[in-house]
Order: structure tokens, then sequence, then C-alpha cells
């Protein structure tokens, strides 16, 4: 992996955290905002690896 390509990559995980952390203050969540926004990035990381569509398109791409 090319050091661009992986800068970009933090850059947009940052960039997602920052997100879930936003909109999870701008609907008042109770809980610790800091953990649950990263619940939330793991989450939804995890759903995006193994979504079949997702993973069939990165198999027809290489």
């Amino acid at each position: 992996m090319k050091t661009k390509e992986l800068f970009y990559g933090i850059i947009a995980e940052v960039s997602f955290y920052g997100f879930i952390y936003y909109a999870s203050y701008l609907l008042k969540v109770d809980a610790d905002l800091w953990i649950s926004s990263l619940i939330l990035l793991i989450l939804a990381n995890m759903a995006i690896m193994w979504c079949p569509v997702i993973g069939k398109y990165c198999k027809n791409n290489k």
C-alpha cells in the first residue's frame, strides 16, 4: 500500500469518526460520546468489510 493511500485512509477514518461524534451530539445521546462514537465506527467498518456486495466488487477489480 502506498503512503498516500494510507494517509487518505487515516483522514477518511478520522473524518468519519468526527461525523459520527457530531451526529451523536446533535441527537443528544446520553452515553459517553467518545466511546459510543468509537463503537459505531468499528461496527460500521465491520459492516463495510463483510458486505457481500463490496467483497464481490473488490474481487472483480483485482
